[in-house]
């Protein structure tokens, strides 16, 4: 058969899908019995043989024992009981991928040497080999196996066309027949994704709600008729087991039904009048069902640091997605619109295909952070991602260009005279003004007047909060798909900015707004445009003084940062950056890479700056370059307002990592026993100045910045445990690993020179230590997980975590000291965004401004 041909199959726990991929590109699913779907049923007969989907069902009632509806459940137990005989399991799963194989063969004319399947994110190899294993033995060529929810994100990013960014991750919500599967899914760097966290559980699926559905006919037949009851409930002939099998059908067909009316009828056998079930019963009976499903889902996205706000979206897929309340309870309790499609059952297996066309391999699935199981810490801060999403200051013309070497032998020089000065003048400190100086923190006042929302109740769908120096703007929507509400207020007075709210209207909102000292911009997804194949961005550049909309933008991709007062655009594929000044007006073009040739982008980031470990509360955010990473595995750095190329080279290829800090470009490049992490000096023209390598089982995830001259690597072990090492450009060299604790680690951020790490004790409690540049121990361990908001203090406050308002205390914490001050026992809020003396907060009614020191 030609190899153009694909076949990606989907193995579910109640149904199987398969999906085959043409030469010319067209995708179509295999019919079983006139069906895409087909149930991952057998049945032993007393010859041996093994059927599947619907013809096992229809044998299952002859002889029950033989039946065995779910054979994915039985994975762990390496063989199924049927009848008198047991079956490998490897056996079972092989007679429906051979019934698979069939169908294609029909389709087709042959089975491709291309496939691919798909598994659960919490599989080992063990299962995965048994998957492998099962696939061998129907006559399959070498599978290629991905993880379902990531190949749900292929699909979810490809055919629905919702483009991710590095960083931006989704939640997968794969509700099946019989199991809840959830997973939060990121973008990486290269393109390809990795699973943040997963979860479940395994006894709620589809089959619970029509057991509900079944007692609840029942409790109303009991009454008019026990004994028709009796015989459907307890079957003891072959007769009432069809009946029984013919109930269990209608009401599955019923509650499907509901799903487009409000009505359906239920026909129960020995009764001559059917009954009606409405959505109003369907939903009051499911309520407690999906209230398990939400807590679930809201535990594995804690396990992320992440909130449902922060997601880029919420995909349902698994036919008991199907309910439009699985949708609405999810909406209403996580604040986010979940995407549910007509066929919730085909994403999973066309998105393992389309991932086939990926820049990055599937099999093995990259895994990223997950905690233990049972571990549900409070998400009760903003997650830690990635540096490239960062965002960071422009550089002006003729600005000085501050070299790192240069900056650290500057604050040399600066404490030794410092210390000279000490012995003849202590109060001469303050002249220097310490960028790091611990500054004291005071009780937390309100400031002025609750804001009530334009709304009648708090819109908690879409609340985010943007804070520089004295003025915040809040945003909000009480849906993402409605309006956009606006309102800019004064820090030091609690008044409001703008005579009223502003409000943009349409739909299309998510959590990017970019706010600076000159600069606000709130981005919307607008419909697709006729000259592009994905959704466009459209920026709102409003004033800050007046709120008046000064411009507009639109961009082609999703992928924009900050930097100062400009905003930078670029994606996946294309030959050129755009700067965006504070009125949405074009700074400048960049162009890179050869679209002749096919050499375009893969990668790009902004160069970031020790200068925001100052004010990592008002970021200047870096030193006015970016760097890209074209498809010809070379990197270039160009100057964001010259738009000329400063250094150039193929240092290392598109599958490492990338972050660039104090014009250095750090890579990791793993292979089979570690990683290496190599820096290059950009002025140089990025020339090597120093590597080490680790060796041991670990993964490198990210980079980010870990004080001057300092890159932190997160890492992570089979066991999906987090660890750390800092490398100093320096040194060349790793000079502190943080693996210590068997339960991983949390997070590293800086405040100042200093560390704050937040590692696990046990499975559910997170402890903060600080470190000095020595790493040496500062202070005591607290029980918080703070953030930095100048370069000397940090701060802990209740943050909104996808479930209503949370409330918590406010604490702070200092960074040279390592003392824990509380400043406010208790604060309701459903999020905040925090300053180095204010805190602004969405609470219940309206918002509010506080203050905790002066300015």
């Amino acid at each position: 058969m030609p190899a153009e041909y694909l076949l990606s199959v989907d193995l579910g726990t109640s149904h199987t899908v398969a999906m085959v991929v043409w030469p010319d590109g067209r995708t179509r699913p295999l019919l079983f019995d006139g069906s895409p779907v087909m149930p991952s049923a057998v049945f032993l007969d007393q010859a041996g043989t093994i059927h599947t989907g619907r013809d096992a069902e229809r044998l299952g009632p002859t002889a029950p024992e033989r039946f065995e509806p779910n054979p994915k459940q039985r994975i762990g137990n390496g063989t199924i009981l049927l009848g008198d005989r047991e079956v490998d399991v490897r056996d079972a799963f092989a007679a429906i991928l051979g019934r698979v194989a069939s169908q294609c063969s029909e389709a087709a004319g042959g089975l491709p040497r291309t496939v691919i399947l798909t598994c659960p994110a919490a599989w080992g190899e063990q299962r995965r080999g048994t998957l492998q294993d099962a696939a061998a033995r129907a006559g399959y060529p070498p599978v290629q196996l991905i993880t379902e929810p990531v190949a749900a994100a292929h699909y979810y990013t490809s055919r629905l066309e919702h483009p991710l960014n590095p960083g931006e991750a989704i939640a997968v919500f794969d509700f099946g027949g019989g199991t809840l599967d959830i997973a939060v899914v990121e973008r990486e760097a290269d393109g390809s994704f990795a699973v943040l966290a997963d979860g479940g559980l395994p006894d709620l699926g589809g089959l619970d709600f029509d057991a509900a559905l079944v007692a609840h006919i029942g409790a109303q037949v009991s009454q008019r008729e026990p004994d028709v009851w009796k015989r459907l409930e307890t079957p003891t002939t072959a007769g009432e087991q069809r009946d029984r099998r013919t109930l269990w059908n209608d009401i599955r067909g019923a509650k499907e039904m509901l799903s487009r009316s409000s009505v359906a009828p239920v026909t129960v056998p020995g009764l001559e009048q059917a009954l009606h079930l409405t959505r109003g019963e369907l939903d009051q009976l499911s309520a407690p069902l999906l209230g398990r499903a939400v807590g679930e889902t809201q535990r594995v996205l804690s396990l992320t640091g992440r909130d449902a706000s922060g997601l880029g979206g919420l995909f349902l897929v698994g036919g008991s997605s199907r309910m439009p309340l699985v949708s609405k309870v999810l909406h209403e309790q996580l604040g986010i619109a979940p995407t549910a499609l007509e066929q919730p059952e085909l994403p999973v297996s066309e998105g393992a295909a389309l991932s086939l066309a990926a820049p990055a391999p599937v099999t093995p699935p990259v895994m990223s952070p997950q905690a233990p199981p049972g571990f549900s810490p409070a998400g009760n801060l903003p997650p830690q991602t990635p540096a490239s999403d960062e965002t960071m200051q422009l550089r002006m013309p003729g600005a000085q260009q501050p070299k790192r070497k240069q900056k650290r032998a500057k604050w040399i020089a600066l404490a030794a005279g410092i210390a000279v000065l000490a012995v003849a003048a202590p109060l001469a400190w303050n002249y220097f003004a310490d960028p790091f100086r611990e500054r004291p923190f005071d009780d937390l006042t309100a400031v002025g007047d609750l804001v009530p929302y334009a709304v009648d109740e708090a819109p908690e769908a879409l609340m985010e909060v943007r804070t520089w120096e004295d003025r915040t703007l809040f945003a909000y929507a009480a849906d993402p798909d409605e309006d956009m509400h606006l309102l800019a207020v004064d820090n030091t007075t609690g008044e409001t900015l703008w005579d009223e709210e502003v409000v943009i209207g349409g739909g299309g909102w998510g959590s990017t707004i970019f706010a600076a000292a000159d600069l606000l911009t709130v981005r919307q997804e607008v419909p697709e445009s006729t000259e592009s194949s994905y959704e466009d961005y459209l920026f709102h550049f409003l004033d800050w003084e007046t709120g008046e909309e000064i411009g507009t933008a639109t961009t082609d991709g999703g992928n924009s940062m900050r930097y100062g007062d400009h905003v930078v655009s670029a994606w996946d594929g294309a030959n050129e950056a755009t700067v965006f000044n504070a009125s949405g007006k074009v700074a400048q073009r960049i162009e890179f890479g050869d679209a002749e040739e096919g050499v375009d982008l893969h990668d790009w980031g902004l160069v970031r700056s020790s200068e925001d470990l100052e004010h990592p509360s008002t970021p200047v955010l870096g030193n006015g370059r970016m760097w890209v990473l074209t498809s010809d595995d070379v990197v270039h750095v160009y100057d964001l307002q010259t738009g000329k190329e400063i250094a150039s080279n193929a240092v290392e290829s598109i599958s490492d990592t990338y972050f660039a800090y104090d014009d250095t470009m750090y890579v990791t490049i793993e292979d089979s026993t570690g990683y290496k992490i190599r820096a290059y000096d950009i002025e140089s023209g990025l020339r090597s100045v120093g590597e080490d390598y680790v060796r041991a089982e670990v993964t490198p995830q990210f980079m980010r910045s870990c004080g001057v001259g300092r890159v932190c690597v997160q890492e992570q072990d089979a066991d999906q445990y987090i660890t750390y090492r800092v490398f100093d450009v320096e040194e060349g060299a790793i000079v502190k690993d943080f693996d210590e604790y068997e339960s991983g680690y949390d997070r590293i951020e800086p405040v100042g020179e200093n560390l704050m790490v937040t590692y696990y004790e046990g499975r559910e409690e997170r402890r903060t230590q600080v470190y000095d540049r020595d790493f040496e121990t500062i202070g005591d361990v607290h029980s918080e997980v703070f953030s930095a908001i100048d370069g000397g203090t940090a701060l802990e406050y209740p943050d909104w975590d996808g479930y209503g308002l949370n409330q918590g205390p406010v604490v702070g914490l200092g960074g040279r000291t390592g003392e824990r001050t509380l400043i406010s026992d208790a604060l309701e809020t459903y999020g905040c965004s925090g300053s180095d003396t204010t805190l602004a907060c969405f609470q219940e009614e309206g918002m509010q401004i506080f203050r905790f020191r002066d300015a």
